[in-house]
């Protein structure tokens, strides 16, 4: 596997809500994709077949992709794309039609099981959070919006 990878340099923020946030979020991330990453774990879905999932998670709405749009969502080569695809169609994730692919209900299952593991990360930080963490947590997304 020959893929490119890319470092991105970290960035420093000098704006304080900015900074906070990424503090928590940094947290609770790490939560939820532990969670995640168990729930791979346990599907035996490699790194490949988790990020090309991921992509499909994010064309659901479009519904199916060509391997290319898929390759270009997951960050994948065209090499690395092809057997990953082939790998979630012939396990029951993924269907094809006229070289396009979407997810089979198998695959829509486990991108809904995946969110529902982030969500789960979620709520087991803010569960953590004592009362005035929440309410300033709170009041800093109110903010936002």
């Amino acid at each position: 596997m020959n893929a490119k990878v890319e470092m991105i340099p970290p960035m420093t923020s000098t704006d304080p809500l900015v900074e906070a946030l990424s503090a928590r979020l940094r947290v609770m991330d790490l939560v939820g994709w532990q969670r995640i990453a168990t729930l791979a774990e346990q599907s035996e879905l490699s790194f490949e077949d988790l990020r090309l999932l991921l992509a499909f998670a994010m064309k659901m709405d479009d519904g199916s992709a060509a391997i290319s749009e898929l390759a270009d969502l997951a960050g994948f080569s065209l090499d690395v794309a092809f057997p990953a695809t082939h790998s979630l169609k012939s396990r029951g994730y993924l269907r094809e039609e006229r070289r396009r692919y979407s997810l089979s209900e198998r695959g829509q299952e486990l991108v809904a099981a995946m969110d529902a593991a982030h969500r789960e990360g979620i709520q087991a930080y803010v569960d953590q959070l004592g009362r005035e963490e929440r309410e300033q947590l709170r009041k800093a997304l109110a903010d936002v919006r």
